[in-house]
């Protein structure tokens, strides 16, 4: 599920992130504790399992927000 592998990504970006229990709602920022340093290496890590390049750096706000763009850009639901 696209979701868990997100919260993986995430903890491995900074262990000491609060992802272990991130729902669709969860906000990036606010609950996990995401900062730019770790939304770009996130965002690298998202682009090189996934396989695609950011356009642009979008403001995402929640984990779901994240999980969209990634279905949009692969085509189909991880």
């Amino acid at each position: 599920m696209l979701l868990d592998r997100l919260k993986k990504m995430m903890n491995e970006v900074n262990p000491s992130l609060n992802a272990a229990d991130a729902t669709m709602e969860t906000r990036l920022v606010e609950d996990i504790g995401l900062d730019s340093l770790n939304m770009m290496l996130l965002a690298v890590q998202v682009e090189d399992e996934f396989g695609f390049r950011f356009d642009d750096m979008p403001a995402f706000v929640t984990v779901g927000d994240l999980c969209a763009y990634i279905e949009s850009k692969t085509g189909a639901a991880q």
